[in-house]
This record gives C-alpha cells, structure tokens and sequence, in this order.
C-alpha cells in the first residue's frame, strides 16, 4: 500500500517537474529572435537592454519590444541625444519631470534605426516611445496602425493613471 503511494507521489512530482520546465523552456528566445536593435546596445556599459518577443498590449494585440534603460540621468540625456531628440524637448521634458510629472513622449522610426525619425511608413518603422520617468526608451517593432494606436493608448493610461 504504501508502495503506490510513493508511486502517485513520484509521478505527481515528476509531472508538476515538467510542466514547469515546458513552462520555464518555452518562453525563452533564441538567439536568432532577438531585435537587431538588442544586438546593437547590449553591450554598453551605460544602458541596460531587455528583448521581450510577443509583449501584450491589449487582449489582442503583441509585439516585440526592446528596451535601452540609462543608468543615470546623465546616461539619460547622452542617449536622447543619440536618439537624435532635440535639446528643446530635452529641456521642456527634464523641467515637466523635476516637477514630478510623468513625461512620455513618442516617435516613429525606420525600421531598427532608434536614431532616425521618420514619418510613418508601416510596416517599414517602429514606434519608440521613451519615459522620462524610468530613463526607458522602448522600440516597438510594429507591422500595423493599429498595433501603434494599441501603444499609445494603453501607455496614455498609464501615464493618467499614475
């Protein structure tokens, strides 16, 4: 009797084992997935840099997303700066933010190129958006309007929100 219940106790084990590990294996991305955008930055000393492939926007709406994170505000500004954002829109955001608002701001680029804004073009841009507050600058990788839109207003909430 006890037998079987070391049995059942065992396969119950080994079964939440593995469904855990399938869990944990298929979130993961490979190498190849990974945004030419990520490759670029990923090894600067000054940003922290994430890839999440199919990040959900809505409940029916993913995209992939990279994020270059500065590590201080200095880093901040020299990667706006490199984002070819104005000195003006610097100025006006670091203003809004040392008065405690929660600035967000957005552009289109081409298509893995953070640095050159462009008109939009889909599916040949991303969306960047970039928050004053986290020292985030996000790149979407988007294929339509309405992935955009889903963006916008979903971080236009949480900007209200906060």
């Amino acid at each position: 009797m006890k037998r079987w219940i070391v049995i059942v106790v065992g396969l119950a084990t080994a079964a939440l084992g593995g469904a855990a590990l399938w869990n944990i294996c298929s979130h993961r991305v490979v190498k190849s997935e990974l945004s030419e955008v990520y490759n670029r930055y990923k090894d600067r000393d000054d940003l922290r840099v994430a890839f999440v492939k199919d990040y959900r926007i809505d409940d029916s709406t993913t995209v992939d997303v990279t994020t270059l994170t500065a590590k201080d505000s200095a880093s901040w500004e020299a990667l706006l700066r490199e984002m070819n954002v104005s000195d003006l829109i610097i100025e006006i955001c670091n203003k809004a933010a040392k008065k405690g608002n929660y600035t967000v701001a957005f552009y289109n680029c081409k298509k893995n190129h953070p640095e050159q804004h462009t008109e939009i073009d889909i599916p040949n841009t991303d969306f960047v958006l970039y928050s004053y507050k986290e020292y985030t600058l996000y790149v979407f990788d988007i294929t339509s309007r309405k992935q955009r839109n889903a963006i916008q207003t979903q971080r236009i909430k949480e900007t209200f929100n906060n």
